[in-house]
């Protein structure tokens, strides 16, 4: 499962278009054990100075994909290991050693000569990818396979230059075909990067799906994870006391600042609002923790929300509350506190 997919980096004085880079020879792997019997965890990176770039990109691969690599290998220690990453695209050459089931070397890059001719035979006649690009679909594991799946779930055909971008944008064989299997085909490729670079995934989905917000569109998926809802800021207000029945009131909710931490503190100080509403004035007019506990320590426990978000809404605060007794003021009353606030009392 690729769980951190791309890491592209660019601090660049002018453009660069893709054909005028110079496409790294090599770079460097590392391989850990993975979290599924049968998979390790695979990290290739390379460095470039001249444009100040950097790919990393890590997955959970099938030890299959790792040809020549045995299992005595895996197991060895310190042992000089040979290997090759077979992919539509390239070929990554692997040299390095292993300890205890971790590994690290150097690769080289080859572009498989074929790959132009392959995506011909898919009906991807336009301009073929630069040498560059067929570099970036090789690093990220684009290739054939995926133009094969985006062609069984009616996707419009993608250019070359369609697949380079997704594979810097982390739109893979896998994403596809998880989006696909929760229902969701989008019909071209850059609604699928749209939804990539938003950070809508299987996981994401998932977790809507168990807090009970099933089949969404794909707008809404887009906007509830821009906006912070996920199934853990379901379950935490619905642990708090609160259901929603549509997802607007939990966007409304988090953009206005209400989260569980909010409600329990509220709570634990005798405060709970009746509903979202409720919540959302007082987090809106400032109405925290903080804020009642120094006005229970100026001598003016025991307030209704109207009365905090009145006397916040007129600048009451602690120091004042001070201020207006040490001028001989006595113990006022919140309203006659409010009252000299609003005469300019400082």
């Amino acid at each position: 499962m690729r769980f951190a997919v791309l890491l592209l980096a660019g601090v660049l004085a002018a453009p660069v278009l893709s054909a005028q880079r110079t496409v790294p020879s090599g770079g460097q792997w590392l391989i850990e054990p993975g979290e599924r019997s049968g998979f390790v965890r695979l990290t290739i990176r390379y460095g470039e100075r001249r444009y100040h770039d950097s790919w990393n990109s890590q997955d959970d691969v099938p030890v299959s994909q790792l040809v020549g690599l045995s299992a005595a290998d895996l197991g060895g220690s310190g042992a000089t290991v040979h290997f090759k990453i077979l992919r539509s695209a390239g070929t990554l050459d692997c040299e390095g050693w292993f300890d205890d089931g971790k590994g690290s070397g150097h690769f080289t890059y080859q572009p498989n000569a074929d790959f132009v001719t392959e995506l011909a035979k898919r009906g991807i006649n336009g301009p073929p990818p630069t040498a560059w690009e067929q570099f970036q679909m090789t690093m990220a594991g684009v290739g054939v396979e995926l133009v094969d799946e985006l062609k069984r779930q009616g996707y419009t055909l993608p250019t070359a230059a369609d697949l380079a971008r997704m594979a810097t944008h982390g739109v893979d064989l896998e994403y596809v075909r998880d989006i696909g299997a929760r229902g969701y085909h989008l019909g071209d490729p850059k609604s699928l990067i749209r939804m990539r670079d938003h950070g809508v995934d299987r996981e994401f989905i998932e977790s809507l799906n168990s807090a009970g917000y099933k089949n969404l569109s794909a707008e809404d998926l887009v906007r509830v994870r821009d906006h912070g809802v996920d199934g853990d800021y379901i379950a935490e207000m619905k642990a708090r006391g609160y259901q929603f029945s549509d997802l607007e009131s939990l966007v409304r909710m988090r953009d206005h600042g209400v989260d569980g931490d909010y409600i329990a503190d509220m709570k634990d100080l005798g405060y709970a609002p009746a509903n979202q509403e409720e919540l959302i004035a007082c987090r809106d007019h400032g109405v925290d923790p903080s804020y009642i506990v120094s006005l229970k320590q100026a001598g003016y426990g025991n307030l209704s929300l109207d009365q905090l978000r009145r006397a916040r809404d007129h600048g009451v605060t602690r120091g004042f509350i001070a201020r207006v007794k040490a001028r001989g003021y006595g113990n006022p009353s919140l309203e006659e506190v409010i009252r000299l606030r609003d005469r300019g009392l400082e």
